[in-house]
């Protein structure tokens, strides 16, 4: 069996507690007004009775009755009884049959045939003639009391087809339209599944005003932001990747082609291996940088973070990266207090210094200087590496933190050594998965300073 959908579910739903609350307040309705039509029928009944008593007298034994008396008011009859049950005078409701036992002062509900009728006795007890009885009679019929109220029931009665059928036309246009954006979200979705086109956007309504569906297409388009914003991400980390990947494999296929051809000339051969030595570590070093940008994307990696002396941290990378400062004759200083303690990654930290170390020897000057200072202050620690280096470009700055972006890359004397624009986006998330911030000052032939900001 089909499921029906959710558009004719609410507007059943929507119909039929609509006809619910109708039934429920006109039976409300004519409960009470059935209360208070029936407290004035009453009440009315006692005074017309109780009316009725005043103007019967009985003098020297003789039953006297007041011309004036009313024998019918208000739908309220008066009849005159003796006990014995004879009629006396007064009007009796047509269709009230038979003569119920008399109750003196007693307001009763009595059937009669297929009516019913609320009666009240009065009592005249006079030893000459006897007990006379005042009996006032008014119908209990709802109909007989209220005609137009049922007119307006039976009619309701008749309505409730065609107010079902409103309140259900009405129902399924306010929910067809109240779900319409529904409908958009799943063809956008389509659209994207089978064009594969990321672009696409709902776009529903005003960021400013939106209501709930309009907050989860608005939620959803965000979201397809963030995912297309990935996925050309990843694209470009895979071509980048590609692409630096290329080049030392080449150098690598034909160096042990070269080789192969001067296996006569040891010392060709040797140069050679070489080589093909050191594009192995180079790609080596960009394989594990590659691992850890897509384990950092990927939030794989937990640090494990333990009271660190970030002092010692840096002279630790000062002193694996001091051949080639010397090799480039550049000298490293370093000013940092002793014990500089934080909690930290040492394997992470220790990378970070490594690599913005490392950047400041490859783009510093022969005979330059890269300072590394570091001072703990109250509200957490500072991070200073400086160099009077070449320097950075004011086009250039924005994007240095950006994925094998090098700075001055299209210069024709770029060499591969300089490596694969890897070392800075890793030291920033580096920084900031410690809850740190990095940012950088440069002039163009004049050299960088990175700041390194540890909240306590």
């Amino acid at each position: 069996m089909k499921k029906m959908s959710i558009t004719g579910r609410v507007s059943l739903w929507y119909a039929f507690s609509f006809m619910a609350f109708l039934v429920l307040a006109t039976s409300l309705l004519l409960a009470a007004g059935n209360q208070l039509v029936i407290g004035e029928r009453t009440s009315n009944l006692q005074t017309v009775t109780d009316r009725a008593v005043k103007d019967v007298w009985v003098i020297d034994g003789k039953l006297s009755i007041d011309d004036d008396i009313s024998y019918y008011s208000d739908g309220a009859y008066v009849v005159l009884y003796r006990d014995d049950g004879t009629l006396i005078s007064g009007l009796i409701p047509e269709g009230f049959s038979g003569l119920p036992p008399f109750e003196a002062d007693t307001l009763r509900k009595v059937q009669s045939g297929k009516d019913k009728y609320f009666v009240y006795d009065r009592l005249i007890e006079n030893k000459k003639m006897g007990r006379i009885w005042v009996r006032g009679m008014t119908s209990a019929n709802l109909g007989k009391m209220m005609p137009s109220v049922m007119r307006m029931v039976y009619g309701f009665l008749i309505a409730i087809p065609l107010l079902f059928i409103i309140a259900l036309a009405g129902g399924w246009l306010i929910t067809k339209q109240a779900f319409a954006p529904l409908n958009q979200i799943v063809e956008t979705a389509r659209r994207i599944r089978t064009g594969g086109n990321l672009s696409e956007r709902i776009g529903l309504v005003d960021e400013d005003d939106p209501d709930e569906i309009g907050r989860t297409a608005l939620e959803f388009d965000k979201m397809l932001d963030q995912i297309e914003k990935d996925f050309e991400m990843e694209k470009q980390f895979t071509n980048d990747a590609s692409h630096q990947l290329r080049t030392p494999i080449a150098v690598i296929l034909a160096q042990s082609e070269y080789a192969l051809e001067s296996m006569d000339d040891p010392k060709e051969v040797r140069e050679s291996l070489q080589v093909i030595r050191d594009r192995a570590e180079l790609m080596s070093s960009l394989v594990s940088q590659l691992l850890l940008i897509a384990r950092a994307d990927r939030r794989i990696d937990q640090l494990v973070k333990k009271k660190t002396d970030v002092s010692l941290l840096a002279e630790e990378a000062a002193e694996s990266l001091r051949r080639e400062a010397e090799n480039r004759q550049i000298q490293i200083l370093i000013s940092a207090p002793e014990g500089c303690y934080m909690d930290c990654d040492p394997l992470f930290m220790g990378q970070m210094f490594h690599n913005l170390i490392d950047n400041s020897l490859k783009y510093g000057r022969s005979g330059g200087t890269t300072r590394i200072e570091i001072r703990q202050e109250a509200d957490g620690i500072r991070i200073q590496i400086k160099d009077d280096g070449i320097g950075i470009s004011e086009e250039e700055l924005p994007r240095i933190f950006e994925r094998f972006y090098r700075g001055g890359q299209d210069h024709a004397d770029r060499s591969p050594e300089e490596g694969a624009g890897l070392g800075l986006p890793i030291a920033k998330w580096i920084v900031e998965a410690h809850q740190g911030t990095l940012s950088v000052e440069s002039k163009h032939g004049e050299g960088t300073v990175f700041q390194i900001w540890f909240p306590a």
